[in-house]
């Protein structure tokens, strides 16, 4: 006996019914990908503290294998003031701090910090400027957090401590404070907030009206402190 398929039967999906399964999967990737999103930032960010850290324990290391020595050219980066130096991981603007921990100075005995060879800092060679080392066209290093962005460094010399580039408190015994910007980019500018106290050139106190604007000034301040604090991700602080 010959079997035949009704015209019902053999019908497919009508349009209603495709907008409406188009209509669920929409839904369901709306509600996952902030999800997938907020996994994926986090990774990120436990994947630059690492490194933040990482860069620490290096220029730690160093300095007690070397007599107290920091890993970085003195010919290309000189203290401000208040005896703090600010670096940042990329090309040009690390003091050959990269290369000396990663001993990749080159044979240059003479010039060599890194004079016993060690590996301090140990990170993957990446083909693009991502996360980790990125050796560009013209050999030179770069050192790159999740967000393919330089890390930014703070140095100091002496025992006193480096100071945090956002709040200006000083964290005595650590030659070395390291954060990345984080997903944003943002956050690279030192913010210090404006003395509402401060004199004028004349050395009288300010007015009531130059009292109000320099508060309004610092409350500003404090604002953009704030939102560039948010994400970024530190060697030196706690992370929520």
């Amino acid at each position: 006996m010959k079997l035949s398929l009704s015209p019902r039967s053999a019908k497919g999906f009508t349009l209603i019914e495709l907008i409406i399964v188009i209509a669920i999967l929409a839904t369901l990737s709306s509600i996952a990908y902030p999800t997938y999103m907020s996994i994926q930032t986090n990774a990120a960010r436990t994947a630059a503290k690492k490194s933040c850290t990482d860069i620490v324990s290096a220029v730690e290391s160093f300095k007690q294998d070397n007599n107290g020595m920091l890993p970085y050219n003195t010919e290309l980066a000189v203290p401000d003031d208040k005896d703090q130096m600010y670096l940042s991981t990329t090309a040009g603007q690390d003091a050959d701090m990269i290369k000396i921990l990663t001993n990749r100075e080159g044979d240059d005995v003479e010039r060599r910090l890194n004079s016993t060879r060690s590996i301090y800092l140990k990170a993957d060679e990446q083909e693009q400027p991502s996360e980790g080392l990125f050796v560009d066209s013209m050999g030179d290093i770069h050192f790159y957090d999740a967000w393919g962005k330089p890390f930014h460094i703070v140095l100091c010399e002496e025992d006193e401590g480096a100071i945090d580039p956002f709040t200006t408190r000083r964290y005595r015994g650590k030659n070395c404070l390291v954060y990345s910007t984080g997903p944003d980019g943002e956050g690279m500018a030192v913010i210090e907030p404006a003395d509402t106290e401060k004199k004028s050139r004349k050395g009288k106190k300010m007015s009531k009206k130059e009292k109000q604007a320099a508060a309004e000034a610092a409350a500003a301040a404090a604002e953009l402190m704030e939102e560039a604090l948010e994400d970024n991700v530190y060697s030196w602080k706690n992370q929520k």
